[in-house]
């Protein structure tokens, strides 16, 4: 129980940071800066791999929404089990 619990917050922590440090980061990308060498959109960027760091971020951010939604699904499915046995606990002590 302490183990799936130290899981979980481990696993969301991770999710939560892969979609505020995609974010943050692929937004950053984008600042124009002084740089040794143009990105290559043709302006000198925070990092002249622009376009393409740029898109990877926020795939790294979309992939990160993805496994939040399915954390939200797991979290929900979990917790209507623990209402069904509360329920029927209570059935069962009434009786």
């Amino acid at each position: 129980m302490i183990i799936n619990s130290i899981l979980f917050l481990i696993y969301t922590i991770f999710v939560v940071s892969l979609i505020t440090g995609g974010i943050s980061t692929g937004i950053m990308t984008l600042i124009p800066d002084n740089a040794s060498k143009p990105c290559y959109l043709g302006y000198y960027a925070h990092c002249s791999f622009t376009p393409y760091s740029t898109l990877i971020l926020f795939v790294m951010a979309i992939i990160g929404t993805v496994l939040f939604l399915k954390l939200i699904k797991y979290v929900r499915r979990h917790y209507k089990k623990l209402v069904e046995a509360k329920l029927t606990l209570k059935t069962q002590i009434n009786r």
